[in-house]
């Protein structure tokens, strides 16, 4: 077994044993046990085990860290069904100035866009408005 294992299986036998509040006490266990470590090794093999500080001590956490979508409520502005979207090519690099400049034309029932390197994808509120962006993109080609 590679000292990497033997101090995470140490680690998570610590951590079910007995409450620990800090790093630094973790470290004087795993050096009480001869598995000497550092502070950044030591934050490594904690998100590895997939330890979280609750309550004011480390502990395993077995499900997947996911935050409630309730707690980030204040986080959210709007939501728009969309019907339409469109897929537009251009020069490698031009999608994000593009994509811009498209929505900076405030066309009526435009919602957004999202650029990659070379993609930009169209999201419209409605079909008429997917006519609307499509005619002026059209103009330009």
């Amino acid at each position: 077994m590679q000292a990497r294992d033997l101090r995470r299986a140490a680690i998570r036998e610590l951590l079910l044993e007995a409450p620990v509040r800090s790093q630094e006490e973790l470290l004087e266990k795993l050096e009480q046990r001869g598995l000497g470590a550092s502070q950044p090794v030591l934050s490594r093999d904690l998100r590895a085990l997939n330890v979280a500080k609750r309550g004011g001590a480390y502990q395993i956490v077995e499900e997947e860290r996911v935050t409630p979508l309730e707690q980030l409520k204040s986080l959210l502005r709007s939501i728009e069904p969309v019907s339409q979207l469109m897929l537009m090519t251009c020069e490698p690099g031009a999608a994000s100035a593009v994509a811009r400049a498209l929505e900076s034309e405030e066309l009526d029932g435009l919602l957004g866009t999202i650029a990659g390197d070379d993609t930009v994808l169209v999201a419209v509120k409605s079909q008429a408005a997917a006519q609307r962006v499509r005619r002026r993109i059209q103009e330009l080609l």
